[in-house]
């Protein structure tokens, strides 16, 4: 009766902790992160859509990808950023 108990005791906190471990991003998933930003503003035509940078990098940065599926780094404190993302976000709709 004890050597079954114990067992279980044992089987219940390997998959706790199985699970727990499993709860974070994958570790081997690439981050994207921006080094640098465009220094001129890219016409909205060419925009087709936009995302975030992870919370995780070092400096926060908007990646543009353009029509021609090309990804560009901005600073998402400059003006023209800011109404590229207002569009986009509106063509979503």
């Amino acid at each position: 009766m004890r050597v079954s108990l114990a067992l279980l005791a044992f089987l219940l906190t390997v998959v706790a902790l199985h699970s727990e471990a499993n709860e974070g991003p994958p570790k081997n998933k690439a981050v994207d992160c921006c080094v640098s930003f465009t220094s001129r503003p890219i016409p909205f035509r060419r925009m087709k859509d936009y995302r975030e940078t992870s919370v995780i990098c070092p400096t926060p940065g908007i990646i543009f990808t353009t029509i021609r599926e090309r990804q560009i780094c901005a600073n998402p404190r400059d003006i023209w950023v800011q109404r590229h993302i207002r569009r986009l976000k509106q063509n979503s709709k």
